[in-house]
């Protein structure tokens, strides 16, 4: 009970049938629809649409062979790529805050080299505003400074006139010397101007 079957199946476990003969002419068959095959594609071959079909096909065949050697190799960092155009650009000050938001992100190289010139835009504005502040600020305190210094002057002056409380008539004014008359001409012409002087 060496060769068992159920159902019309036979066992190779037990008593290997191997037909050598069967497997010989399946071979056989396989080559010689092969050759014909070949055969049929060399006498089609200055057909030109068969060329044509046959450049598509190996144009097909070279682009599935491209996609599967490029699911092949590594994936490259977009933030890599973009570090090697741009060297130390998220290491300056707040751009490192930038980064650290952004690189979770599923974003490409084109999409961090845009999100990089809005930040560098940011910051012209930031600086020309400064700059502009600034400058108006330097205008104010410059202004300031020269009203403050006719404030004082005005002070000084009205303080030296309110001290001198004399007026002045015709006949002193007549017989002052040219530096007298320069030293004491605003409160002389103050005076013209308030008619006090008779």
């Amino acid at each position: 009970m060496q060769n068992q079957q159920f159902n019309g199946i036979s066992s190779f476990a037990v008593t290997p049938q191997i037909n050598y003969q069967n497997i010989l002419g399946q071979l056989l068959t396989a080559l010689a629809v092969n050759a014909q095959k070949e055969q049929l594609v060399k006498q089609l071959g200055n057909n030109e649409q068969i060329q044509q079909l046959i450049s598509a096909f190996n144009e097909t065949n070279k682009q599935n062979n491209n996609a599967v050697s490029d699911a092949n190799t590594p994936a490259v960092n977009p933030f890599d790529l973009f570090n090697q155009e741009n060297p130390g650009f998220f290491e300056k000050s707040a751009r490192g805050d930038v980064l650290n938001y952004i690189k979770d992100l599923d974003m490409d190289k084109d999409e961090i080299s845009k999100i990089a010139k809005m930040i560098e835009a940011l910051e012209n504005s930031a600086i020309e505003g400064y700059l502009k502040q600034s400058a108006h600020d330097k205008t104010i305190n410059d202004e300031n400074l020269a009203a403050k210094s006719k404030l004082t002057s005005y002070a000084q002056n009205a303080s030296l006139d309110s001290n001198n409380n004399k007026v002045f008539t015709r006949e002193e004014i007549g017989k002052m010397s040219g530096d007298e008359f320069v030293k004491n001409e605003k409160l002389i012409m103050e005076q013209v101007r308030q008619g006090l002087i008779k």
